[in-house]
């Protein structure tokens, strides 16, 4: 039914950029430098955080008793 599992992080991650998409057009009334920060923040923040998960991830696999997800 779905092309990519409900549970990837490639679905997540193609919901945080359309949702960048949709906040970067809510900030055409701002000053251009400001526009670029908030834009490279808004791609930069989920894509470190699905950075952080991958490598959380393959800790896990190494050393299962590191971490423990609740």
């Amino acid at each position: 039914m779905f092309l990519i599992p409900p549970d990837s992080l490639s679905r997540l991650l193609v919901v945080m950029a359309a949702a960048v998409v949709e906040m970067m057009n809510c900030f055409a009334v701002l000053d251009p430098l400001i526009k670029t920060f908030l834009k490279v923040a808004l791609v930069i923040g989920p894509l470190s955080l699905v950075g952080v998960v991958l490598i959380l991830r393959k800790i896990e696999k190494n050393h299962p008793e590191r971490i423990r997800w609740k």
